[in-house]
């Protein structure tokens, strides 16, 4: 008989469950958060896409032609994300290095690196043909 006029219990468990679903309800309005790595198809479009937008109009071509290694590094840094680490390695047509020094962003983030090689002709009357490599990895994948 007493458990049935004792009320207070009842209340609190009626808030709690409440206090529960608010809670619930508001986890859920959270938005998941963007992964942060890429796969390696998305490494090897993005390496691609980064060339061919450099090269769409012969800048490419001419950066190499005049050996302007830091223009190259700089171009390259302006159009990949902050997370991605590239190597650019430049071959002539006999697959000989011409750059004297490494063309990147640092050390490797990670052990799975992109390989993209492209190729590349100069403008000048002489129409040489370059062989760039890219390497891409991306910062915090496996």
């Amino acid at each position: 008989m007493k458990l049935l006029k004792d009320k207070k219990g009842v209340v609190r468990v009626i808030e709690a469950f409440l206090a529960s679903m608010l809670l619930m309800s508001c986890l859920t309005m959270i938005p998941a958060q963007p992964s942060l790595q890429n796969s390696t198809g998305d490494l090897a479009s993005t390496a691609q896409n980064t060339l061919l937008s450099l090269d769409s109009n012969g800048h490419l071509a001419t950066l190499v032609d005049n050996r302007d290694w830091t223009g190259l590094r700089n171009s390259i840094e302006s159009v990949l994300p902050l997370t991605v680490w590239f190597n650019l390695t430049v071959f002539n047509e006999n697959m000989r290095v011409l750059n004297g020094f490494p063309i990147c962003n640092g050390g490797s983030v990670s052990n799975s690196i992109v390989s993209v090689d492209y190729v590349c002709a100069s403008q000048n009357s002489m129409y040489t043909i370059y062989i760039l490599r890219l390497q891409l990895s991306q910062a915090g994948s496996t």
